[in-house]
């Protein structure tokens, strides 16, 4: 068969469904990836060896309709000339615009919802507009894939797709747990590392605040930031205040990586996401599992799943940086085999809950046209 994946940057394609990219060449399908290449030259992807890749322009957050019908126009055209059997679509735009194309043509798709973000969570009349618009577009999709309860309760209650379209993924897309191993995070010295974009909504602030706090009791802790600067996204951090914040020695940010392999075999971690961000299933936090990296996040969905609480990790309240700082100061408080304990209990739940493995097989049942699990 021939499969298409669609999505708002070629980046996310080749790093979140790599996995599932892989598992179809090696049954012998043909992969057709269409997305935007990021102008931002540190999220440059290696795409896979015999997947053909279709650049397409989007406009990720532009509001010209303009823009939004020419994009419209080059995908139908390209699902034209392609003839994909199914095509897999990813964000809004794609949910949108790649679902009504495929309808069309008589091209079987299915749309994921990773997170409700933005959209569903803004009370812009820009927001409102594009949910009108996800309403219409999902009526197109043959299925929608969302990653946590939370998000398929808010979809079903408002009424944004049918019922019988909606396939629920509990364990999110998943994480292979074997390209992500367990690692020995025995250290003397403790290192809590947000993993992110620099967003608001991903609890920057709250997390700076939770480091002013703890650092003037533990000064040798080390708070330190991974992730994109995206300034073309609402409420995205100003690179100054990223700069006056490490400039005060609150903070240490270390850009952006390809590789987080590395960056998980150190030692000593703690991975913090103090995120009210409407999630799906934060890769990260499961990558962080997998590697045996105590957690500590908020009680939102799509990221509280990812901790037993006081097993591997903790549960803080959004928007409360003082909390965090105490969830942050009871684990430097724990002895070394509390924290070995922590760091076990990662990587068992990853295990129990986000193998990847488990969704390949939701894709295979997609494409073959068998009845996917609810």
């Amino acid at each position: 068969m021939k499969i298409l994946f669609c999505d708002n940057t070629l980046w996310g394609l080749v790093n979140f469904r790599g996995y599932i990219i892989n598992h179809f060449l090696d049954d012998g399908h043909e992969v057709v990836l269409v997305a935007p290449e990021k102008e931002d030259k540190q999220m440059r992807a290696t795409i896979p060896a015999a997947v053909k890749y279709i650049p397409i322009d989007m406009g990720r957050t532009a509001n010209n309709p303009l823009t939004d019908i020419k994009y419209f126009k080059r995908l139908h055209a390209i699902y034209k000339s392609e003839r994909p059997d199914f095509v897999f679509h990813y964000t809004i735009k794609p949910n949108i615009y790649g679902s009504v194309s495929a309808k069309m043509q008589g091209i079987r798709s299915c749309a994921m919802m990773a997170g409700l973000g933005y959209t569903f969570t803004s009370k812009s009349l820009t927001a409102a507009i594009a949910r009108v618009m996800y309403r219409i577009g999902l009526r197109f999709t043959n299925h929608l894939i969302v990653l946590n309860q939370s998000n398929y309760d808010t979809i079903v209650r408002k009424q944004f797709c049918p019922k019988k379209k909606i396939i629920l993924l509990p364990g999110g897309e998943g994480v292979s747990l074997s390209d992500f191993n367990y690692t020995d995070n025995t250290s003397d010295s403790n290192t809590f590392l947000f993993i992110g974009r620099i967003l608001e909504e991903k609890g920057y602030h709250e997390f700076v605040e939770a480091a002013r706090i703890v650092k003037a009791k533990h000064p040798e802790a080390s708070f330190q930031l991974i992730g994109a600067l995206d300034p073309s996204y609402p409420n995205s951090i100003d690179p100054a205040t990223v700069e006056a914040d490490e400039a005060a020695g609150l903070i240490k940010y270390l850009g952006f990586t390809n590789d987080m392999k590395s960056i998980y075999e150190r030692r000593g971690l703690v991975v913090v996401l103090p995120s009210y961000y409407s999630e799906g299933m934060n890769r990260s936090l499961m990558e962080a599992c997998a590697t045996g990296k105590p957690i500590i996040t908020t009680s939102i969905p799509g990221c509280r799943e990812l901790v037993e609480e006081g097993v591997n990790g903790y549960i803080v309240p959004p928007k409360d940086g003082k909390a965090l700082a105490a969830a942050i100061e009871r684990y430097i408080l724990l002895d070394k085999q509390q924290k070995a304990a922590f760091s076990l209990a990662s990587r068992h739940r990853a295990e129990q809950y986000f193998d990847v493995r488990k969704v390949t097989t939701i894709y295979d049942q997609l494409i073959n046209e068998t009845s996917p699990e609810r």
